[in-house]
């Protein structure tokens, strides 16, 4: 089933809403569907096996394509628009102020990056999805030229690896040269600036764990703060949640992000999705029986439009199965 047939699914079903404002609302669609998936309901069974097959499963959980179908699945479900490169590019940005302009040309480079999802409503949210046993959340780009000019040079930052910053340690061991020339104090507030012009949105986080889909909505807000607050606390504090970089992206502890959201637990693992997949191979083996027996005589014209209905049906199903 492709998405857009899933979402015909989702009109039918009462309750899940469309076109969030905030991510209060995006956090309800989940917890209505969590709701419809532990009654039974066939519409919310449907979507959540969606959600299993083509995402959460082991079979594919680790595929990049698995964080496409989840962008897709929120585009059309809730009636939002997945923002590509070019889109990215005409995305507003306000004019940051009395700072280096160098400095603010990175951030408005890094910022343009982070949304993923714009609605109607024009509110917009970063989407990251990860498996079990990933402890970082990937934070996207947040450039090291913009961070340390004027603290440190090049050389005394070094790379991603080598000099550098490709760990705990090395972080720390940079910081501590800020903070050892007297500049954490202007640290923290480029760290403060940097953080609230480059993650302005909400972020949608999710664990994909085959029989368990867990949802984390988190606000920009408390994000940003949680950030700003361990840089404000020093070198050790900082590196509580500050892993590394990689590339030019910083990597951060996921435990302590996530523990700032709401939380909603889809599980695949329940008696009802037993009884679904028990309809699905009865399905399967109808398929095998039409097509054997119908599908090779010959048939009139009303009899091929039927035949071809029953086809575009079996298609469907194998995709959702």
């Amino acid at each position: 089933m492709n998405v857009q047939s899933f979402c015909d699914y989702l009109k039918k079903s009462n309750g899940l809403p469309n076109n969030p404002k905030n991510i209060k609302d995006i956090c309800v669609f989940f917890q209505r569907l969590k709701e419809g998936i532990d009654k039974g309901e066939p519409c919310s069974l449907i979507i959540g096996e969606y959600l299993y097959i083509n995402i959460a499963s082991e079979k594919v959980r680790k595929r990049k394509s698995s964080a496409t179908e989840f962008e897709d699945f929120l585009e059309h479900s809730m009636g939002g628009k997945v923002t590509d490169n070019e889109s990215r590019q005409n995305l507003q940005v306000e004019t940051i102020s009395g700072i280096d302009p160098v400095v603010a040309a990175y951030i408005s480079s890094n910022r343009r990056e982070k949304i993923d999802i714009i609605f109607p409503s024009n509110y917009g949210v970063t989407l990251k999805t990860s498996v079990p046993n990933n402890n970082e959340i990937n934070m996207g780009s947040f450039a090291r030229e913009a961070l340390f000019k004027d603290f440190l040079t090049p050389q005394e930052y070094g790379g991603e690896r080598k000099g550098g910053l490709g760990s705990k340690p090395q972080i720390k061991a940079t910081f501590d040269k800020i903070k050892n020339k007297g500049l954490w104090p202007k640290f923290c507030e480029r760290f403060k600036t940097m953080v609230n012009n480059v993650y302005v949105d909400d972020m949608v986080f999710v664990i994909k764990g085959g029989e368990a889909f867990e949802i984390y909505c988190i606000s920009g807000k408390i994000l940003r703060e949680t950030l700003i607050n361990a840089v404000q606390g020093g070198p050790d504090k900082a590196i509580e949640i500050l892993n590394r970089y990689e590339g030019n992206s910083i990597r951060v502890e996921r435990n302590k992000i996530i523990s700032k959201g709401s939380y909603v637990k889809l599980d695949f693992s329940s008696t009802h999705f037993v009884q679904l997949r028990k309809v699905f191979v009865h399905l399967a083996k109808i398929e095998q029986i039409v097509l054997e027996n119908f599908g090779f005589k010959k048939l009139d014209k009303a009899e091929k439009e039927i035949y071809v209905q029953i086809k575009i049906l079996m298609e469907d199903m194998r995709k959702l199965n």
